[in-house]
């Protein structure tokens, strides 16, 4: 940038605070000069200031509104872009762990690591032999997979090409070496490590099974 040159750079808290400021200045101004106006009471003027203030929120409110939406709109055309992107896209790389550590032997890739989010990739997280019994269960309960419908249900969906099943954990059998038992057994000693909860197995959903067959090469639409 030259010498001389003055850039500005406005975030939302501060475009906030200027249309704020620009409204209270033209309300003041209107009332200022109803002031001056020796046919206004105080009354009335302060109802007009009011009311000048109440139509100027309303209608930043309009406009924020119509901005999100406009926003929204556009993340989600880029997200559907992107996804039949990556999909189509045989020579895409994956994404690189930021950093690995070790748990259980195992090598964990960590990818995302937020407090509210968290994606993180372990090696040889199944044996051959827990895999085969996941398939060998979930195989005649496997069910079209359904999507979130936003009100807290589901639904099916055309694009949705999963099959899924809930598997059913016998805890009782632990101890006796249950392959399915062990694996979940696994998943709550990880979720644990990772996660502050403690969380136990009592009361928690079925092992999901999620199995994609697709619809062959021609399909432009992602598996999901």
């Amino acid at each position: 940038i030259r010498e001389g040159i003055i850039v500005e750079h406005l975030d939302s808290h501060a475009i906030a605070d200027k249309s704020a400021a620009d409204l209270l200045l033209e309300c003041k101004s209107n009332a200022k000069n109803q002031l001056l106006s020796s046919t206004s009471d105080p009354t009335s003027i302060l109802d007009d200031m009011t009311s000048c203030v109440q139509k100027g929120i309303a209608k930043e409110i309009e406009k924020a509104n119509e901005e999100i939406t406009f926003q929204s709109e556009v993340r989600k055309g880029m997200a559907g872009l992107l996804e039949n992107y990556t999909c189509a896209d045989e020579t895409l790389n994956s994404t690189e762990a930021k950093s690995t550590v070790i748990w259980d032997g195992r090598k964990v890739g960590i990818i995302v690591d937020r407090p509210a989010s968290k994606i993180h990739t372990i090696e040889k997280f199944l044996t051959e032999a827990e895999c085969q019994a996941v398939e060998e269960r979930a195989k005649p309960l496997l069910h079209d997979a359904t999507v979130a419908d936003g009100s807290g249900g589901s639904h099916l969906s055309e694009s949705r090409k999963a099959k899924q099943a809930g598997i059913k954990v016998d805890w009782d059998k632990e101890q006796e070496g249950d392959l399915i038992a062990r694996l979940s057994r696994r998943v709550y000693d990880y979720v644990n490590h990772v996660l502050p909860f403690e969380i136990k197995e009592n009361g928690q959903e079925d092992l999901m099974s999620i199995q994609y067959f697709g619809r062959g090469p021609d399909d432009d639409k992602p598996d999901r």
